[in-house]
């Protein structure tokens, strides 16, 4: 736990806690345009989940050097929800800040966090049902949540979209009426008036208007092993070759992987089946928000 802050700098009154794949990226990109609002350019800062990300109090703090005279104040971590300590760690350093967190249909979102992961080389499985095949395993050992290039919970594509648990901790932590849920299919639909309701959650100028851009669109690499191998070749060090020529000369043989590359195409069977799955806890998570959540469990969505 992080020692009794300072009441002088500026620190986060808010949070985009999750998930991710759900639009965090946009709506943090959306909330920064916005005069009231400050959003620091670091997205997952992750100070409240341990051993990830900013881990100094006074690091983290620093990233909201510039927000004074802001009324909203936030960043953005995926990790958040997912995380089990992170909600009541938040509430003992930063007391009854407000919380906001998007969730997508979890067979779908899984399908594009896997996509994300091996566009990005953290991911050397082949295939999306390769990648599930490995989850058991890989939540029971340690050698490869110590050694993972990436966050480890980002290889949990199952489990992470078990989300009536990750809410219920948030409602039970903050209360509901400072936790506000968003459904990503609704936000790429109505971006500007989902952005609005959030500009109106945070107390801030709801008349503004966010200029709407796309953000974390991507492709499947020619390559997931290639991909792979030059991730881990950007964080391997080398004592004879100058760390910024080779690290512009991989970036470069990774986005050339991906150029070469297709749109991902979801194999519907397997995401019904993934759907099924997740049946009995978005049940569960539709009553505790008391929303029709029918569509993610309908075999076509």
């Amino acid at each position: 736990m992080s020692k009794t802050p300072d009441t002088i700098q500026p620190r986060p009154n808010f949070f985009i806690a999750g998930v991710p794949k759900a639009g965090t990226t946009s709506l943090h990109e959306y909330l920064k345009q916005h005069p009231q609002i400050f959003m620091p350019d670091y997205k997952e800062p992750n100070y409240f989940v341990r051993g990830n990300g900013v881990e100094k109090w006074e690091a983290y703090l620093a990233l909201f050097k510039d927000a004074g005279g802001k009324k909203a104040i936030g960043e953005s971590s995926a990790g958040y929800c997912y995380c089990a300590e992170s909600p009541g760690w938040i509430k003992s350093v930063l007391g009854d800040v407000k919380i906001i967190i998007l969730l997508r249909n979890p067979a779908r979102r899984a399908y594009s966090l896997y996509g994300w992961m091996v566009r990005e080389g953290y991911e050397d499985a082949p295939t999306f049902a390769e990648a599930l095949e490995r989850e058991t395993a890989r939540l029971h050992d340690p050698v490869f949540q110590a050694n993972c290039q990436q966050f480890f919970p980002d290889y949990l594509y199952f489990k992470t979209g078990l989300y009536f648990e990750q809410v219920s901790r948030y409602f039970e932590t903050f209360g509901r009426d400072r936790v506000k849920i968003y459904l990503f299919e609704e936000f790429i639909k109505q971006p500007v008036a989902i952005c609005q309701n959030v500009f109106r959650f945070l107390e801030v100028d709801a008349g503004f208007t966010p200029k709407l851009e796309l953000h974390n669109e991507g492709r499947i690499p020619e390559s997931i092993g290639l991909q792979y191998r030059l991730r881990a070749e950007l964080l391997r060090r080398r004592r004879f070759v100058p760390r910024a020529w080779r690290i512009r000369l991989v970036e470069r043989l990774m986005e050339r992987n991906i150029r070469r590359g297709s749109k991902p195409q979801a194999d519907q069977q397997l995401l019904d089946a993934l759907t099924e799955r997740y049946r009995q806890d978005i049940e569960k998570l539709q009553t505790l928000l008391g929303r029709n959540l029918s569509g993610w469990m309908n075999k076509a969505g």
